[in-house]
């Protein structure tokens, strides 16, 4: 029970919990003071009971006590009877009882030598004088008994006659009766008390009202500038130097605050302002700070609203088991910076930088758009494999020309000999294979030239009109066709004999990869300050494993490739400083060459 009273104490406010003490203090220092008092007044109570049935008793025994020698010369005298002497007694007791304040009082005399009783009235309680009867003669000037469920207190003071003892007057009276009254007053002072410490209790709590009344007011004060301080501080002058104390630390705070606010829209103005996406995440991955290129990957007016709370994953769940969750999963467990270069959120074919940065309390994420940064450093590498083809062409291609100059001279001299004669068809097979190694070494010497010369003015359209019949016939021995679907077009500077070899290259390469009854689609167009040349076959496709490594030297699917057609077509559109680009799905492959209307022929 005290346990629970102390726990709800605790509970309350200091100021309610306060009131509580000082209630229960007032209780406890009103029922001490009573149980003090009380046990006082009990005794009072009890002694002034005792001293009106003593005072009682004297009366009589006085009164008796004189009258001695008359009861015993009435005793003796032959014509004086027994109930005249009763009567005479019993009238000096009822005498001396009527002067008595309490009436409960039972006054009674016990004549020893006859072991006669007398009492003043015919009472029901008259029997009791057998509990009092063993107690007579005792020291004890008082006796409490228990009579018929009742409690009694006696008395009684002995008569003498010459130094004899000759009978007892005695007195009783109900011990509850006698007390009534005193209950009675306790019960009133009681209840005053009582009263009092309500009353007390009552006026505490309206004072501790309007104290939390003023509190409240210096408490609304503190954050509104506009507050009437006087409203309080007339009546709690103690709470000045508070408010003073609390002014100036708000002051500071606001202008704490100003600044912060100030320093927060600075920096996500910034990080608004750049280029690069930027998100901020939690330790749970929620999103907790976003800029516009990161919004811009969701396409929302009201990306914001939407995603600052959410998971990253519910928001881009396709990168979930990718290089980046689980890269930031590794920033935010090792809490060590990372960087990678992955796929888009929203787009494969997009590539980004991306940067994590952990911190207590999450992490941040930077990431850059390097799609195209990415395919020229692809093509930038397949420059760099053609360079290098180009210098190991230019520096073998001499040195083996000539000695196979010398064996093919020296074949065409043996064919001729009539011994030899059997052996002509072996003789041209070995001519084909020498002149077909000195093909290769001029398509080695065409990736390191630069033909600078024959540039010229040229409609590419012409070029393509001069090796159409070319390129139908090759067409119509494999079954196949080629349509030409020709835009009008100004005239770039152009080497007419690069073009038409990167042409048929490409044409050829379409038609072997095109099925029978398929066809070639050659077309060109302008596309505002570049003047494009595509090329379509209705083939397989280029498998995507395979799409990075095209065009790098002698790299080929075919059986009897080289893997320099494509090089080399490569290194002719570089020559032009023209695009070289594809396209490729289960439909077929297109390929773009995207010429500059006024630059295409600076070298």
């Amino acid at each position: 029970m005290i346990d629970r009273l102390k726990n709800y104490i605790n509970e309350q406010s200091i100021i309610q919990s306060t009131l509580i003490k000082i209630t229960i203090s007032i209780f406890v220092f009103i029922i001490i003071l009573l149980f003090l008092y009380g046990k006082n007044y009990w005794e009072k109570e009890e002694f002034r009971s005792n001293y009106e049935l003593l005072s009682v008793i004297s009366s009589v025994q006085l009164k008796i006590q004189s009258k001695v020698n008359q009861i015993n010369s009435n005793e003796q005298d032959p014509s004086f009877s027994k109930e005249k002497l009763d009567e005479l007694i019993i009238s000096w007791l009822r005498d001396t009882k009527s002067v008595s304040p309490n009436k409960s009082i039972v006054i009674g005399y016990y004549d020893l030598e006859m072991d006669h009783v007398l009492i003043e009235n015919d009472t029901p309680l008259h029997s009791a004088f057998e509990l009092i009867r063993p107690n007579l003669g005792s020291e004890n000037e008082f006796q409490k008994l228990s009579w018929n469920s009742k409690r009694l207190i006696s008395s009684h003071l002995p008569i003498y006659d010459q130094q004899k003892i000759v009978g007892y007057v005695w007195a009783y009276s109900e011990y509850n009766i006698s007390f009534f009254k005193s209950y009675q007053k306790m019960s009133i002072i009681l209840v005053l008390a009582l009263t009092l410490s309500v009353l007390i209790v009552i006026f505490i709590r309206k004072n501790i009202r309007e104290i939390e009344m003023h509190l409240d007011a210096f408490s609304k004060s503190i954050t509104d500038d506009s507050y009437d301080h006087d409203q309080f501080l007339t009546r709690l002058p103690e709470l000045q130097p508070v408010l003073d104390k609390i002014s100036d630390y708000t002051d500071e705070l606001k202008h704490m605050n100003l600044e912060l606010e100030a320093s927060s829209l600075k920096i996500t103005k910034i990080l608004e302002g750049i280029s690069d996406g930027f998100f901020a995440l939690d330790r749970s991955h929620r999103f907790t700070f976003i800029n516009r290129e990161t919004g811009n990957l969701i396409s929302r007016a009201d990306t914001k609203l939407v995603v600052l709370g959410k998971s990253l994953f519910d928001v881009f769940p396709q990168i979930i088991h990718s290089i980046t969750y689980t890269k930031i999963e590794e920033a935010l467990t090792k809490y060590e910076a990372m960087h990678w270069e992955a796929e888009s959120f929203t787009n494969s074919e997009q590539y980004y930088e991306y940067h994590a940065y952990p911190f207590k309390e999450g992490l941040t994420v930077f990431f850059r758009d390097i799609t195209d940064v990415r395919r020229k450093r692809e093509e930038l590498a397949h420059l760099e494999r053609l360079n290098l083809i180009g210098q190991l062409a230019a520096g073998i291609s001499h040195e083996i020309r000539n000695p196979l100059t010398t064996v093919r001279g020296f074949l065409q001299f043996l064919e001729t000999k009539p011994k030899y004669t059997h052996e002509k068809e072996y003789m041209e097979l070995m001519i084909s294979e020498i002149d077909r190694a000195n093909l290769i070494i001029t398509d080695f010497l065409s990736l390191s030239k630069e033909n600078l010369d024959n540039i010229k003015p040229r409609n590419i359209n012409e070029i393509i009109n001069k090796v159409y019949p070319l390129l139908q016939a090759d067409a119509y021995n494999s079954n196949k066709q080629v349509f030409l679907s020709l835009g009008i077009l100004p005239e770039i500077m152009l080497n007419e004999n690069e073009i038409k070899q990167l042409i048929l290259n490409l044409v050829r390469n379409g038609l072997e990869a095109t099925p029978e009854q398929g066809s070639v689609f050659i077309s060109t167009y302008q596309k505002g300050n570049k003047i494009i040349l595509a090329i379509k076959d209705q083939g397989p496709g280029i498998p995507p494993e395979i799409q990075g490594r095209i065009g790098t030297p002698f790299f080929t699917t075919k059986e009897t490739g080289t893997g320099l057609g494509l090089a080399i077509s490569i290194g002719i559109a570089r020559r032009h400083k023209a695009e070289f680009e594809f396209e490729s799905n289960a439909n077929g492959t297109t390929f773009y060459i995207s010429f500059k209307e006024h630059d295409a022929g600076e070298a």
